[in-house]
């Protein structure tokens, strides 16, 4: 599969696989200049996935939605992702899907070898 290609999930169930082409690109940048309301593209970066995924649906006649029933109400689409997405789950650099749990590195704690330092010790202490 290749960048450009997009699993689209309906409210009802239905998956599309979604191929846009410049086309379709062009047909979200047309519509955004015509819609000041959407903002720059830089505003509405999180629009341009699934517009450019409804343009490829409806264009081919795969899907007969209004791009508002695209986006709202019970016809909507409730996920636009590409197919790497899907099964990528929240990894650690350096971790493998197997390992139990990553050590957090927001807030410090004390190795094994290290004593922990006494509570209510705002400030460090000059040896340190």
């Amino acid at each position: 599969m290749t960048k450009n290609t997009y699993n689209v999930t309906l409210a009802n169930g239905d998956v599309f696989v979604a191929k846009p082409t410049l086309e379709d690109t062009l047909a979200f940048e047309t519509t955004l200049r015509r819609n000041p309301k959407w903002g720059g593209l830089k505003d509405s970066v999180l629009k341009m996935q699934p517009y450019r995924s409804w343009n490829y649906l409806t264009r081919t006649g795969a899907i007969d939605l209004t791009w508002e029933e695209f986006t709202s109400g019970d016809t909507a689409a409730i996920d636009v992702s590409t197919p790497d997405e899907e099964d990528d789950e929240l990894e650690v650099p350096g971790l493998g899907k197997d390992s139990r749990k990553a050590r957090s590195t927001t807030s410090p704690s004390p190795s094994p070898s290290e004593p922990a330092s006494p509570q209510g010790s705002g400030s460090p202490s000059a040896t340190e």
